[in-house]
């Protein structure tokens, strides 16, 4: 990882064509953030090779294939074409049809799953005899995947995936490691036919490479007041289903921040001192960006999720600090832009000792969306807010500052709430590194200590691990609960002075595992349950015994059976009546930031939204607009073009209150009549998706409410959803946003459209209306 590797495929493909091994044309498949890394490569060190960067929206693509297939039986314009995983999907038909005489996959630990859609179009529809894959990371989890990488280069000699784990199946299991060490041997004999591999540690021992040092430093911190309630609560709440992942999330939420949380953070909002207050890790990570500032220092700050950023956001506004931020909601033009600005090395410590920072200070990065292909060496501090499950994610992340180009001593700052999940996720991180190592790695592996021979804990137990760690003694005790100032200062100040002097000499060498209590077993787990009970009910925090859990749960289930007959009863009447709900319903889980689509945008333009046709002239189209839910139909504005545009629109809000379907969060989508459309011109599907974000009540003094945020989010996700299944764009006006008087408001908006365009692929435009005097004006 930062080794070369972009460049050595550059000169592979470059000396091929030059010595006329193979004529072309090529294909290079990455994610979309390093797009931008390879063209500057290709023109640097290889500008004779002609590339086509097959990227950006399905109109500018379409122009692409109709100027490529003017050439249809003359040589092709271009050597490369570089493209994303999700456009070789999307346009498989046309690309798939290219003879490619060689396919460069970077960053191929995505097709690390032999199941995906990714993996089994491009084995099964493309034309590649020649595959060159590119990573750092070939194991992250377990063989399966090494097996999935090799299978895909050389299925004839590696056969089924049962028949690979059979051979190798004690590879990586600590109790069976006398019988694994012949195993190893045979794999890595197998792959040194197939994989070059190079490591730092072995091109620095040859003197091949100059690197500075990195150092890797472990904080454990701990848990202000606020977050031991928070995270005390979730246990009590999900005693009954402690083996539950929703557990997992929402204690890894309350080590992050509480305010991850509805409710917590004061009403109304303000910022402040209580922000940072709130949550150890913070406290630390304030106390570190100070010194990391005033010695001119920049930083690269991974979390795992997009909320997490959100709250560091808020924190670094309130400190003035100057950022940049990447996460699988921005699109690619604002990625390239922000990691040129960010790559500027314009930080530098006066005579006087004063910073100057041009750039930015810090780079907001979620791990899974900007983790892989970037160079970041401008940075020469990394500080893991939140880990991943993955520890090669991390490793991967890790690598954007120390690779080559970097001229500092690199610090890298994992922040670990103590004594909490967050120490599990370190174990099972070491196990999986010890398994890539022993592989693939050449080290010795990782020092396992002797409590730790012959134990291999499921993951159940390593559950019950993470909740048995968690300190009862103090729980409902103020005093004991505080966090030492002085003591988190005096951690701070040994940070970048404590060096790991393995870190100097074995670089790749990972951290000691943590020791597991080798008694920890059932009746451990239910010693500490009865403590747990026994100290929540000596203090604030109380726990329902189980004849009330029983109540409770008898209680819940004749709501929901209630509710279920009175939704049937509901149904029942509509369909006498003859009304159909146009209500829209919730959209499954959201795809991981890492699989996000690569084809949202937000486009700002003039016009009138409610006559798309005009941006948009073959495609089908979603008119975006937001209601109350009084029931009463508006006048002038928005109301009035969608009453002219179709009777139906407000036809179908009254009858919607009519029927008591209309309610916050709600997203009504309105198809628009065909019965005026030309019989000579193909019909295009339109719809009007009327948004119910705002309440009304007219005992208030404002009857009508301002529009709420989380039910806007909701409406947001619907309609993007929506849009995807009928291959249509959202057209809408300009929301919560009165002549820059709610900037803030607005800006809410704008991250919730990228956010969601990019989630599921959809076109967003958004419009400033010109009025009649305006246009007038421009004329004149």
């Amino acid at each position: 990882m930062g080794l070369g590797k972009t460049l050595q495929a550059i000169s592979f493909l470059n000396y091929i064509k030059i010595r006329l091994l193979s004529p072309g044309p090529f294909l290079i498949l990455c994610p979309l953030s390093v797009t931008d890394g390879w063209m500057h490569e290709f023109s640097k060190f290889c500008p004779s090779l002609k590339i086509l960067r097959y990227v950006g929206d399905k109109a500018f693509r379409c122009g692409l294939r109709r100027m490529l297939c003017e050439h249809r039986g003359a040589a092709l314009p271009f050597d490369v074409l570089l493209t994303t995983y999700d456009i070789a999907i999307l346009d498989q038909g046309f690309l798939s049809q290219v003879p490619w005489q060689f396919t460069v996959i970077d960053e191929a630990q995505r097709l690390k799953n032999p199941s995906s859609v990714l993996y089994n179009i491009l084995q099964n529809h493309y034309m590649m005899p020649r595959r060159l894959l590119m990573t750092g990371t070939p194991i992250q989890n377990n063989l399966s995947e090494l097996w999935a990488l090799m299978h895909f280069c050389m299925p004839s000699i590696f056969g089924t995936l049962e028949q690979f784990v059979s051979k190798f199946k004690d590879v990586g299991i600590s109790s069976k490691m006398l019988n694994a060490k012949g195993q190893v041997k045979i794999l890595k004999y197998i792959l040194r036919a197939f994989m070059l591999r190079r490591t730092k540690s072995m091109l620095i021992h040859s003197g091949t490479l100059t690197l500075p040092p990195l150092t890797e430093v472990t904080v454990m911190v701990p848990l202000v007041p606020l977050q031991k309630k928070v995270y005390a609560s979730i246990l009590r709440r999900e005693l009954p289903n402690l083996l539950a992942l929703a557990l997992v999330i929402q204690l890894r939420k309350a080590c992050s921040h509480p305010y991850l949380f509805n409710g917590i953070e004061p009403e109304p909002y303000e910022e402040g001192e209580h922000l940072v207050q709130a949550s150890g890790k913070l406290v630390v990570l304030d106390k570190l960006l100070q010194k990391l500032y005033h010695s001119g220092h920049r930083v690269l700050l991974f979390a795992q999720m997009t909320h997490t950023l959100d709250v560091i956001q808020d924190f670094l506004e309130l400190r003035r600090y100057t950022y940049e931020r990447l996460d699988g909601s921005v699109r690619a033009e604002e990625r390239f832009a922000a990691i040129r600005s960010f790559s500027v090395q314009s930080s530098k410590v006066t005579e006087e000792k004063e910073v100057v920072q041009n750039g930015a200070f810090v780079f907001l990065i979620s791990t899974r969306a900007g983790g892989t292909g970037l160079n970041l060496v401008a940075a020469d501090t990394v500080i893991f807010y939140e880990q991943d499950w993955n520890p090669q994610v991390d490793k991967q992340a890790l690598q954007r500052a120390h690779r080559i180009g970097q001229t500092n001593h690199v610090l890298a700052i994992n922040l670990v709430t103590e004594r909490s999940i967050e120490e599990v996720i370190m174990r099972r991180a070491e196990r999986k590194l010890q398994l890539s190592y022993e592989v693939v790695g050449g080290e010795s592996g990782i020092h396992q200590d002797k409590s730790e021979k012959g134990s291999d804990a499921p993951d159940v137990h390593s559950l019950i691990f993470g909740l048995h760690i968690f300190d009862l003694t103090d729980l409902g005790n103020e005093s004991s609960c505080g966090v030492d100032m002085a003591q988190l200062n005096a951690m701070t100040d040994k940070v970048r002075f404590e060096i790991n002097p393995a870190a100097l000499f074995n670089i790749e060498k990972p951290p000691t595992s943590i020791i597991i209590d080798p008694g920890l077993d059932e009746s451990s787990y239910l010693s500490w349950v009865e403590k747990f009970k026994e100290a929540s009910q000596s203090n604030i925090v109380s726990l329902l015994v189980a004849n009330k859990i029983n109540d409770f749960k008898s209680k819940s289930l004749k709501h929901d059976d209630e509710v279920k007959k009175a939704h049937q009863k509901k149904l029942a009447k509509w369909e006498a009546r003859g009304y159909q709900s146009l209500s829209v319903k919730d959209p499954a889980s959201p795809m991981e930031s890492d699989v996000m689509s690569d084809l949202g945008s937000v486009q700002f333009v003039y016009g009138d939204c409610t006559k798309p046709s005009q941006i948009c002239q073959s495609e089908s189209t979603v008119i975006f607009s937001t209601v109350d839910n009084s029931g009463r139909w508006g006048h002038g504005g928005m109301f009035d073009a969608l009453s002219a545009l179709s009777n139906s629109i407000p036809d179908a809000y009254h009858r919607a209150f009519e029927f008591g379907d209309l309610h916050l969060g709600d997203l009504h989508l309105v198809k628009l009549n065909e019965s005026s459309r030309d019989e000579n011109v193909a019909f295009i599907p339109q719809f009007v998706a009327l948004a119910v974000v705002q309440s009304y009540n007219p005992r208030r003094k404002v009857p009508r409410s301002s529009i709420s945020m989380t039910d806007l989010e909701c409406c947001l996700s619907k309609a993007c959803f929506s849009a995807s299944e009928h291959s249509a764009s959202i057209h809408m006006p300009r929301i919560s946003y009165q002549g820059g008087a709610q900037r803030s408001e607005w800006y809410t908006v704008e991250r919730l459209l990228r956010k969601y365009s990019s989630i599921y692929g959809v076109k967003i435009f958004v419009y400033y209306y010109r009025r009649p005097s305006q246009e007038r004006g421009g004329e004149s």
